[in-house]
């Protein structure tokens, strides 16, 4: 069956309207995106994205949705659970950072997440969008990690170290970068003293 080339046609100016609202959210913040922008920037009517986007709530909805899936969903930064402990966490930790977490994607992200937090719709879809992704991270951090799969703080454990390294992520532009990388090794050394026993009561 060919496909229907008005579909993919209005697919493909979705799509252009999208990376064109990412573009204006990374170049002059999430408080600036607007209908207007979003044409200006792709070289089309205000009319043309409407027909999209029929409100500003719409686009960011779909912005949002659209940096929420391309954070912490990359695998490359995962190590093998055959290298040692010590090589898979100081891998995690420095590909993640390298590769997503000090990324201008991360804060354009967080920015947005910000500029949307009095806004209670947003709020809920912003938080409904990640947990479907804390829940793909959890499985794949106990697979590089085996070693907590048992241990009964081990969402406690996986949240505290991709907190971390979202802190870092947020303070970097305000940071000097020898902090950030002393904090990194710090943060590694935290995955490898986590053991599959629980702490003991005094």
């Amino acid at each position: 069956m060919k496909p229907n080339m008005h579909q993919v046609k209005s697919e493909l100016t979705h799509e252009r309207l999208l990376n064109s609202a990412l573009t204006v959210m990374q170049e002059k913040g999430a408080g600036r995106l607007s209908i207007q922008a979003v044409a200006q920037a792709a070289g089309m009517t205000t009319g043309a994205v409407q027909h999209h986007f029929p409100s500003k709530a719409a686009l960011m909805m779909q912005v949002l949705s659209r940096l929420i899936d391309s954070l912490e969903s990359d695998t490359d930064f995962w190590p093998s659970p055959r290298w040692s402990l010590r090589r898979r966490s100081e891998h995690f930790v420095q590909q993640a950072w390298a590769q997503l977490y000090s990324q201008p994607r991360f804060a354009s992200a967080w920015a947005a997440y910000l500029a949307a937090v009095d806004d209670a719709v947003m709020t809920a879809h912003i938080i409904e969008q990640r947990s479907h992704i804390q829940q793909r991270l959890r499985v794949q951090f106990i697979a590089a990690f085996p070693e907590i799969a048992n241990h009964p703080q081990a969402d406690a454990q996986m949240q505290f170290v991709l907190t971390a390294l979202r802190g870092l992520g947020l303070v970097r532009p305000f940071a000097p970068a020898a902090s950030i990388g002393s904090q990194l090794a710090i943060l590694s050394e935290f995955i490898q003293s986590i053991t599959t026993k629980p702490q003991e009561t005094p």
